[in-house]
């Protein structure tokens, strides 16, 4: 069948391709021309309905899932789970009964089709599924997706500007098996999945390396759990950095926290924008080389994490650095995030246990404004009360003076002022040779790519393999040295999440090269814990400031976040620990989508939880 758009009550609807069920009969004249939307209801064998029970069940269905709305009452279809049970019992009042029809029998399309109680499109006597269409006004998606339907999962690019989600009704609650079950997830346009292409953001990529044969190992992973995959999102150019006005294929997507005129951040855009923006999506997936899911979960006011170096299986995914390279997630919930991150990282990482020592990196706290700074040490405060260990202040140039400039002769900014642009530079550029080589043998020129990325590949060709061989060094040695003489005793470090002064989409502070030079890594970074330690690292939204939009003049709210900072492999004992903190300290466990990240709540929770008003 050729696909079916239609309008149901105020939304947009597409109906799947292939049928799941046949229906026995239906009493509806011209069904063979006219699709119904009809709403199907299995009941267990034996089971009897009335009334009050169609109502509870109706409400309920509603409640739970965001496809279904009245319009698909209109016409029920009532029928036993099983398709070889006798005729449903009924006894309802005939003014109740509406267009309800008893469904004496029917059976599966295929093999492997399974029928569940929600909304359908009728053709003739066939059942087809149904996909909510949603706008995507903050230019979050490359595309949407929908699964081909094959036993093996292989999707195809939705040939439309809208997403399409399928109920949540389809799929039966999650469960320790498949503890993603139902979920909606959007994957980041560097991950490979079946059946359509990678873009990495850049038009002549995705046209030279077609659609994907197979899924990347980490998509697998989601999908074996249970998960819905609904789109790929954007990112910024290949992966690298750039701000929003660097972008030239596509558009930048638009941050909905600060007014939206807020930089979104990079590199993994698109997958916290669509988190940040959109109620009917659960999850997005991103990766990490030195920042591409911290900076835009901060930015945009959501739980995000940078995992333990190596627990991510990145083949299917385009690499910048395998140095340095890992798979994150952005949620709003920080309930979902660590059911997420569990199922995920879990069997790959330590048991979870209690952190023993509390660092405080005071210097970096300082850097802030005085009310953001009030905010984040009221959340650093409840830690200390929840984890009943005192901070102790870090001062990590002190600590490296102690022993390791000995060694090594040089201050920690010394030491590490190339290490990480280096590694990242020289990857980078390496990485993507045989591309444009293939490709400028195709097309008789180079692919074309964004000032940011020209700037970027011509630094990291000007590196010798004997400059990238000391940068590795250089990570080998303050990786042990974070390893065993900062986080040795089962330490966790909290940083501020973002940055001190947050940039606007239209800010020209520098010229695009020196913006460019800026993200490649040079210098001592504050989260270079992670990004050269090979840490986990989480940002945590603890509450947002009013401030006056350089762009509009309005007063908005740009979100406050709080870092954390683990041993190797305590990814999911620091999401427990962040779990708890909100919960035992009474702060908001969920974000909101839009402008606001606490919503209605922010007056009703206090000012230092939730908001912090600029006198």
């Amino acid at each position: 069948m050729e696909e079916l758009r239609f309008s149901c009550g105020e939304a947009n609807f597409s109906a799947s391709k292939q049928p799941v069920a046949h229906v026995d009969s239906f009493p509806v004249s011209n069904r063979a021309s006219s699709p119904l939307p009809v709403t199907v209801l299995l009941l267990d064998p034996g089971q009897t309905i009335d009334s009050v029970w169609l109502e509870r069940e109706t409400r309920r269905m509603i409640e739970y899932d965001d496809v279904i709305n009245d319009s698909f009452f209109e016409h029920l279809i009532l029928c036993y789970s099983s398709h070889d049970q006798p005729a449903v019992e009924v006894d309802i009042d005939s003014a109740s009964l509406g267009n309800c029809h008893v469904c004496k029998g029917w059976k599966p399309s295929t093999r492997d089709a399974c029928l569940r109680s929600g909304p359908y499109i009728l053709r003739g006597l066939d059942l087809y599924p149904v996909f909510r269409l949603y706008d995507d006004p903050y230019a979050a998606f490359m595309f949407g997706v929908v699964n081909d339907g094959a036993s093996s999962p292989r999707y195809q690019v939705y040939e439309g500007l809208q997403i399409p989600v399928p109920s949540r009704l389809y799929v039966p609650p999650a469960s320790d098996e498949y503890p993603l079950r139902g979920k909606r997830i959007a994957v980041k346009d560097i991950f490979d999945l079946a059946g359509v292409p990678t873009s990495a953001s850049c038009r002549d990529y995705q046209a030279f390396s077609g659609n994907a044969k197979r899924s990347s190992s980490m998509v697998t992973r989601l999908i074996d759990a249970g998960a819905v995959i609904v789109g790929k999102t954007k990112t910024v150019q290949f992966a690298s950095g750039e701000h929003a006005r660097d972008w030239v294929d596509y558009k930048c997507p638009l941050n909905p926290r600060g007014g939206g005129y807020l930089d979104p951040g990079g590199s993994s855009t698109g997958s916290a924008v669509a988190i940040a923006a959109y109620d009917w999506l659960d999850y997005s997936i991103g990766t990490d080389t030195l920042g591409s899911m911290l900076g835009p979960a901060a930015i945009q006011g959501i739980f995000g994490i940078r995992p333990t170096h190596g627990i991510s299986d990145l083949d299917g995914v385009l690499p910048v650095s395998p140095r340095l390279d890992t798979a994150g997630f952005f949620a709003r919930s920080v309930t979902d995030f660590r059911v997420f991150g569990h199922s995920w990282y879990g069997s790959k990482t330590a048991p979870s246990q209690d952190f023993t020592q509390l660092l405080y990196a005071n210097s970096e706290f300082d850097k802030f404004p005085d009310d953001v700074r009030t905010a984040m040490n009221s959340f650093v405060d409840d830690t200390v009360q929840v984890m009943g260990q005192p901070k102790t202040l870090l001062d990590i140039a002190t600590v490296w003076n102690g022993e390791e400039a000995s060694i090594v002769k040089k201050t920690l900014d010394e030491y590490l002022s190339t290490t990480l642009a280096h590694i990242q530079l020289f990857d980078c550029y390496n990485n993507n040779l045989k591309f444009r080589e293939e490709f400028r043998k195709l097309h008789g020129r180079e692919p074309y790519v964004n000032p940011m990325i020209r700037f970027k590949w011509e630094l990291g060709s000007l590196l010798t393999s004997e400059q990238y061989e000391q940068a590795c060094g250089e990570q080998e040695f303050y990786r042990m040295f974070l390893r065993h003489r900062i986080f040795g005793d089962n330490a966790v470090l909290v940083l501020p999440g973002g940055s001190p002064k947050p940039q606007y989409r239209d800010g020209y502070d520098a010229s695009p090269n020196q913006r460019a030079y800026s993200l490649q890594g040079f210098g001592f970074l504050r989260d270079v814990y992670s990004f050269l330690g090979g840490l986990p690292q989480l940002i945590i939204p603890i509450g947002e400031v009013h401030r006056q939009s350089p762009v509009t003049g309005d007063m908005t709210q740009e979100p406050i976040s709080i870092s954390l900072v683990g041993a190797p492999g305590m990814d999911c004992a620091l999401m427990d620990l962040a779990e708890r903190v909100l919960r035992e300290s009474k702060r908001p466990m969920t974000v909101f989508t839009g402008s606001s990240l606490f919503g209605q709540e922010r007056g009703k929770l206090g000012d230092i939880h939730c908001n912090v008003a600029t006198p």
